[in-house]
């Protein structure tokens, strides 16, 4: 993810998220989703306001200690998220599983579902941001997509598409990233675009 963060602090932190005993927490995958939305979202969101959503509330029935080390990785987490996204070097975790046959399977629904949560935390200005650049509806086709497939949408999927193949939905994860990157630098645009209107 960058240097900010290893594998063993990676492993560490989907640990303690496991141990917490709300089961509104959400694990490592749901936690980058929504870091990734708060990171490249129109509105800058505060730790104070997403740290909440991915422990499930308080308490979360850890140690003092852990519970300390848990936030310390949360933020250097949402650092090296930010720094991949804008180096183009960010990389989405997802869930696996093992299918009937052995082999490992990604499921992004739980990623989606983190995403979603961030989005929501800021739905008006998302709205208005969207409504100003419809084609950003297009970069986030990925997103809605696979969210859908994997069930995360299910008021928004039409009963009569069948699920994804898998080299669709392959494809559409590999699509991911480098979505991730464009809204965000639409968003820089637009930042960018209202912060000139005010000095004029």
């Amino acid at each position: 993810m960058s240097g900010l963060l290893d594998e063993q602090d990676l492993r560490d932190l989907d640990e303690l998220l496991a141990l917490i005993e709300n089961p509104d927490a959400l694990h490592l995958d749901g936690a980058q989703g929504l870091m990734t939305a708060c990171i490249i979202g129109p509105d800058p969101v505060p730790a104070e306001e997403w740290i909440p959503l991915v422990i499930g509330r308080s308490p979360t029935g850890l140690a003092d200690e852990a519970e300390a080390q848990l936030t310390e990785l949360l933020l250097r987490m949402y650092r090296a998220i930010e720094r991949g996204l804008r180096s183009f070097a960010y990389e989405p975790i997802f869930a696996e599983h093992e299918d009937e046959d052995g082999e490992r399977v990604s499921e992004v629904g739980g990623w989606c579902e983190g995403f979603s949560l961030g989005v929501d935390l800021r739905a008006e200005a998302w709205e208005q941001a969207l409504s100003a650049e419809p084609e950003l509806l297009d970069l986030l086709e990925p997103v809605m997509a696979l969210g859908v497939d994997d069930g995360v949408f299910a008021q928004i999927r039409d009963p009569e598409l069948g699920n994804l193949s898998e080299a669709e939905r392959e494809q559409l994860m590999l699509q991911l990233p480098g979505a991730m990157v464009e809204v965000l630098h639409a968003f820089d645009r637009q930042r960018g675009s209202a912060a000139v209107r005010t000095l004029h």
